[in-house]
């Protein structure tokens, strides 16, 4: 049988030299059994190389890294017909997608957990949105998509060390999108229904349960049951934001006046202005903003968890 190879982040994870990747060798061998690796350089090279691999017809493509690394491989898993199993060995500060497959944070036990387990098929999503470059995007993702405050959020979190874990990041990100913050007045229209206009603080689009280190914003999200779950924040105000945000990071805001949850399979969302220019964050990144549709793929991406 063929090996299975193993997409590996070097910069995850607080970075990785090749001394401590000597050190790795032994419990990804011991639990995997006889494996490539191909490292990325630059973001995209996931999405690529997983690409590749699974053109190439490779059975098992193991994504070693964050929540980015992770969704870049199965979007290129998904872009080149979805035939490869993917595996998660996590390293990184965010987490928030190995927390709905409860993954196992040890890497040799994570390398015997991906070898022994028989693939479940799950469902992934499909956003369309426009790109940072004016052009029209389209990408896989298989966690959160959301837009607003959150979005800015991300950005931020993004941009900073996250040498006090993913976590504090947000957090950090959060209090400090809070000074400036101004709620979005969209339009959406789901599974096909007249459209409606809204004034949210954000709006999360959920396969997965957690986004942003660890808030459970779609506490009821599951990956399997051919449905997202979206959840819609209203105007909350910044001192609803702080005082709540335990609410989130728990799961318990769903029974707050100020936020709405349904399931849905198809999604649109567009500026109510036009002019305005209004991000969204996909898995993680902050790849582009509105107008955006969304489409869910049910039982598309075969996980070994």
């Amino acid at each position: 049988m063929q090996r299975p190879v193993v997409i590996v982040n070097p910069r995850s994870g607080g970075g990785l030299s090749h001394r401590r990747w000597a050190s790795f060798v032994g419990p990804l061998t011991d639990g995997l059994g006889p494996f490539d690796a191909r490292f990325t350089e630059s973001k995209g090279d996931g999405r690529r190389i997983a690409h590749e691999e699974t053109a190439a017809g490779r059975g098992l493509i193991v994504a070693m890294g964050g929540d980015g690394t992770i969704s870049e491989v199965a979007d290129g898993i998904l872009a080149a017909g979805g035939t490869s199993d993917l595996g998660i060995i996590p390293r990184g500060t965010g987490g928030d997608f190995r927390r709905s497959l409860a993954l196992h944070d040890d890497l040799g036990q994570a390398a015997r957990h991906v070898r022994d387990t028989r693939a479940r098929s799950i469902d992934a999503g499909r956003v369309s949105f426009v790109a940072d470059d004016g052009s029209r995007a389209e990408r896989h993702f298989i966690n959160v998509v959301s837009l607003g405050f959150s979005s800015d959020v991300a950005r931020r979190a993004n941009a900073s060390s996250k040498w006090l874990g993913g976590r504090a990041a947000f957090l950090s990100a959060t209090v400090r999108s809070l000074v400036g913050y101004d709620n979005v007045d969209v339009v959406l229209s789901i599974d096909g229904q007249p459209e409606r206009r809204m004034n949210l603080l954000l709006a999360a689009v959920g396969n997965g349960r957690f986004f942003g280190g660890g808030m459970k914003i779609c506490p009821e999200a599951l990956l399997d049951d051919g449905l997202f779950d979206l959840v819609t924040v209203g105007n909350l105000g910044r001192a609803g934001v702080m005082f709540n945000i335990h609410r989130i990071y728990s799961g318990n805001h769903l029974t707050m006046k100020e936020v709405q949850g349904s399931r849905v399979r198809r999604m649109t969302v567009a500026p109510a202005d036009r002019e305005a220019k209004i991000p969204i964050e996909v898995d993680g990144e902050t790849p582009g903003h509105l107008p955006a549709s969304f489409e869910l793929l049910p039982a598309a991406l075969r996980v070994r968890a």
